[in-house]
């Protein structure tokens, strides 16, 4: 055996984290304004701020925030999704779409829009798609309706197992303007478990505050990398409340003795401004995002099975995979007692396989009690 070095420690540094992604972390699809008269088409991938902080000739996406929404949630985002620990979830890279400027039209054209979300399906590993660019002064019938499309188009993709969740927001909306979104009162609002609307200022942050949050877990646990103590809009306990249950995602600083937590409030989607009595069980993000990679991860579990004789010896092997990654989401604190998944013929037809079952995603505490009383002394 040839020595080709003298005995010694050598030390080099490689050019990407291998612990960048960490675990547990969502990849965004951006899509959105930008003002740019001639964007790039298709689909931009960027692995930090300043790549997407350039010209659109040196392929980027622009360079001033303060005319740029697109430009300005990525900033945000890249802010808040860096590594603080290095055992951080962090995100290599985010998707971009950018829809250019937004032209002089009293109304938004959905067709834009429409076309984006068509091409956002084709990036595959992308479980958040964005919406940048919409204004409280626009007309908001006309945003509703691209959100609506935006969650018929996801619904499309569910059934081929490729889950999704949306998310929006709408530039200097006040709280009262984005309660009455999700106000079924209202002749056009929306409340949809996929559907997630979040308060403008700190919208990029809220993103990358969800993206870097486990599946499983709820997205308020965690307290922001980036957003100091006093910098959300404060609010009355009343104010909050009436926004949580309206389905809006904010931030707020939580406190605790005489520590602040820079946290999210909780993580809702619009569905939780429904009825408490008919709210779906879906209509938190963590249970949502939960189920949602149950689905995928039971896909990637069944797919050998695709084309492959149907046997009773491959369909019991199929079960048996199935009934491990259950056991192991259990195991690990995902799922509770109650989730399964029956793999079966179709009695319908003979070359389909029937997959029936429940998911009963684990909870999260949203709220303590303390009762006490004061004995003698």
């Amino acid at each position: 055996m040839a020595i080709t070095q003298t005995p010694g420690t050598t030390y080099s540094e490689v050019d990407t984290d291998p612990q960048a992604n960490g675990t547990g972390a969502e990849i965004p699809i951006f899509i959105g304004i930008s003002g740019n008269n001639n964007p790039t088409p298709g689909v931009q991938k960027f692995k930090k701020y300043e790549d997407a902080r350039k010209t659109v000739s040196e392929h980027g996406i622009g360079t001033d925030v303060s005319t740029n929404p697109l430009l300005a949630a990525l900033k945000d985002f890249f802010e808040e999704a860096k590594k603080v620990n290095s055992d951080d979830i962090g995100i290599p890279y985010v998707y971009v779409i950018d829809l250019g400027a937004r032209g002089s039209e009293a109304t938004i054209p959905s067709a834009p829009w429409v076309n984006a979300m068509k091409l956002a399906k084709t990036v595959q590993n992308a479980t958040m798609e964005i919406y940048v660019g919409f204004k409280s002064t626009d007309t908001a019938a006309d945003y509703l309706g691209i959100m609506a499309s935006a969650n018929q188009k996801i619904e499309e993709y569910v059934k081929m197992c490729q889950p999704r969740i949306a998310y929006f927001t709408v530039e200097k909306a006040t709280d009262t303007e984005l309660k009455e979104l999700t106000k079924n009162s209202n002749s056009n609002y929306i409340q949809n478990s996929r559907v997630a609307l979040i308060e403008p200022g700190p919208f990029g942050k809220i993103l990358a505050r969800i993206a870097t949050t486990r599946y499983s877990e709820e997205p308020g646990h965690y307290k922001f990398r980036s957003v100091k103590a006093g910098e959300f809009t404060e609010r009355s306990k009343e104010e909050e409340l009436e926004l949580q249950n309206s389905g809006i995602i904010f931030g707020r600083d939580e406190k605790a003795g005489a520590d602040i937590y820079p946290k999210i409030c909780l993580g809702t989607s619009t569905a939780f401004a429904e009825d408490p009595d008919s709210r779906p069980k879906d209509a938190l993000l963590h249970a949502r995002r939960n189920v949602d990679q149950l689905i995928r991860d039971a896909y990637v579990t069944l797919y050998p099975q695709l084309k492959r004789n149907e046997t009773e010896g491959y369909l019991s092997y199929s079960q048996a995979d199935v009934d491990t990654l259950i056991s192991n989401k259990k195991d690990a604190g995902e799922m509770k007692e109650g989730t399964y998944l029956d793999v079966a013929e179709s009695d319908i037809d003979p070359y389909d396989l029937k997959i029936t079952g429940e998911a009963v995603p684990i909870n999260a505490t949203y709220s303590i009690g303390i009762n006490m009383y004061l004995g003698d002394v």
